[in-house]
């Protein structure tokens, strides 16, 4: 807990310095003191001995000297005065002179007062020794001495008052310390909280600054940094967020990966695609391994560092793969790799169409081409001088001429359908009228091939919103399609009303159309095989276009073949209201 807590550092170190300085400044005062007192009681003691030195050297009488010298020594505490003349005599002063040092002795020799501090095991004394000058040859001695007990009671009060002092400056230090070290601690637990809260997500988080010392710079300094991450972060989100819609938004897969081929980034699209090539290469879905065709791309690609293009085909579909390495910020290692995936069907699919189309053209403009100019190029050089064979050229000319036309006007027509520039006149139009109509022109047509021709409709109107000329070209197309491909049998013209459609059907029991064939049914300069057909063949836009005007009208066109059995075409187109309402009526 005190390893992690900063007050708690800073208020042991406060207090175990102040605790620290306090002992050894109680150690020294201690022993400051000490010496103090010893050094006192000597001066005491040797003035003490120089006084009773004077009393015993003077003349007076010796009872006289020795009463002063007892009333000099009773001045001083538990002092004891021993002498003696000469000191030889004496076997204590002897010893005690004895004790001395070389120093010591020299320096009682020569008549200084020599003071000795003796400690031993039962005894603590303090001694002053003075030379007593004699007539004789022989020297006496005075010896002062006091017990050091008599200091116990001062050195034990000072000892007191130092751990007084001692503790109530660790009190006081322990108090301060912990104001301070509080004081100090309280901005960095405020942007230490302020960190958590940032780890967790929280960048709006400021601290509150106080002061203006290292602290409040440092406070300061972190809300700076606080308010840039925050503004970054925002800035990352928001970018994250765009990459995302654009990537979500893209049509064309994107992954991006690890040096490992594990996938870290992926849009639905490529996730899509992932999980179908994992399905059909391993029979499990897998969105976290890049699957084994794209796996060998990605292994040519970490090998050689360089992009790599490619189409392959999936399900059917073509897929334009391209994939190129990613690096770290040095741009020379290599991080992973970026793939994209693009579907280029309907690409390729339009490209064989703009192919097909270009080939289909040219080939239908080169027949009448080249039969007009070859009839032109006889009547230059007067092949024939018969007026009937040169208007019979003349006349092949004109056919072959109004058949380009006709060929041109349809790739307009087509061409303006697509695009949506061609103008529709939409009507509130009778469809039965329309059917009627349509039908009485091809009665005669009926009769010069031997074929039966059938016609179902309803008695009463039915309404519809459409261009009448372009629903009858529609519909003519159908029946001249079926009479050119039916060699006997029947051909039929029918409609219906169901759920407020109407069904207009054209059948006949003619060659019918091959399977494989019904795919491409209206598509541009689809042809039934001419020999099929009867002694014309149209220029294979019909269906094309009559596919393109129904779908201007909102219906669609539907067809039901069978080789060698005969051929539907159901047209649906949506009725007005006012015509539903009025059958309803009509059925109540």
């Amino acid at each position: 807990m005190i390893r992690n807590s900063v007050v708690a550092k800073l208020w042991l170190t406060i207090v175990g310095m102040v605790f620290v300085i306090q002992a050894l400044l109680s150690v020294l005062l201690q022993q400051v003191f000490n010496k103090y007192i010893v050094q006192r009681e000597v001066e005491t003691l040797t003035q003490l001995a120089t006084s009773i030195q004077s009393v015993l050297t003077s003349n007076s009488d010796r009872g006289v000297k020795e009463r002063v010298a007892s009333d000099l020594a009773r001045n001083v505490e538990r002092a004891e005065i021993k002498y003696g003349i000469p000191y030889t005599k004496n076997p204590t002063l002897l010893r005690a002179y004895r004790s001395l040092t070389p120093s010591q002795k020299s320096q009682f020799n020569d008549g200084e007062p020599v003071a000795v501090h003796r400690v031993g095991n039962q005894s603590n004394e303090l001694a002053v020794y003075v030379k007593l000058p004699d007539a004789g040859a022989s020297p006496g001695m005075l010896v002062v001495t006091q017990q050091m007990s008599v200091l116990d009671e001062p050195a034990h009060e000072m000892r007191n008052l130092v751990i007084f002092d001692t503790v109530l400056g660790v009190i006081l230090a322990t108090g301060f310390a912990f104001v301070i070290s509080n004081n100090l601690s309280r901005p960095l637990l405020q942007m230490n909280r302020a960190a958590e809260q940032m780890a967790r997500g929280h960048y709006r988080q400021r601290v509150k600054v106080v002061t203006n010392d290292e602290v409040g710079r440092l406070g300061h300094t972190f809300n700076a940094l606080a308010e840039e991450l925050s503004a970054t972060i925002e800035q990352l989100s928001m970018e994250r967020e765009g990459l995302q819609r654009i990537l979500s938004s893209l049509e064309d897969g994107v992954v991006a990966t690890d040096m490992q081929g594990r996938v870290v980034l992926a849009n639905p699209p490529a996730r899509r695609r992932l999980r179908m090539l994992s399905v059909a290469e391993q029979g499990v879905v897998n969105e976290q391994l890049l699957p084994d065709r794209l796996m060998k791309l990605f292994a040519r690609v970490t090998q050689e560092q360089e992009p790599v293009f490619r189409e392959d085909t999936w399900e059917g579909r073509t897929m334009a793969i391209t994939m190129l390495p990613l690096y770290e910020a040095d741009a020379t290692t290599m991080r992973g790799t970026l793939c994209v995936l693009r579907d280029v069907t309907e690409e390729r699919r339009l490209d064989r169409l703009r192919k097909d189309f270009i080939a289909n053209v040219s080939h239908e403009l080169r027949t009448p081409l080249s039969m007009m100019q070859g009839y032109t190029e006889a009547l230059l050089d007067d092949i024939s001088d018969d007026p009937a064979m040169r208007h019979e050229l003349t006349e092949i000319i004109h056919d072959e001429t109004l058949r380009m036309k006709r060929l041109v006007n349809d790739l307009l027509n087509l061409a303006q359908l697509e695009s949506g520039q061609f103008q529709m006149n939409i009507h509130h139009i009778d469809l039965v009228q329309l059917i009627r109509r349509t039908a009485r022109k091809f009665q005669a047509l009926a009769s010069d091939y031997g074929l039966a021709f059938k016609l179902s409709t309803q008695d009463e109107p039915v309404w519809i919103e459409a261009d009448e000329d372009r629903l009858e070209q529609v519909f003519t197309n159908l029946l001249d399609n079926a009479f050119r491909h039916t060699a006997e049998g029947t051909i039929s013209f029918a409609s219906d009303i169901r759920n407020g459609y109407a069904y207009i059907r054209v059948s006949d029991t003619g060659a019918g159309i091959p399977e494989e064939d019904l795919p491409y049914i209206f598509e541009r300069f689809y042809k039934a095989d001419k020999a099929r057909t009867r002694s014309r063949s149209g220029t294979g836009l019909g269906l094309a276009i009559a596919r393109q005007i129904v779908l201007e009208h909102h219906g669609d066109i539907l067809v039901e073949s069978r080789f060698g059995e005969g051929t539907t075409f159901t047209v649906v187109l949506p009725i007005s209201t006012d015509s539903e309402q009025r059958q309803s009526d009509e059925w109540e």
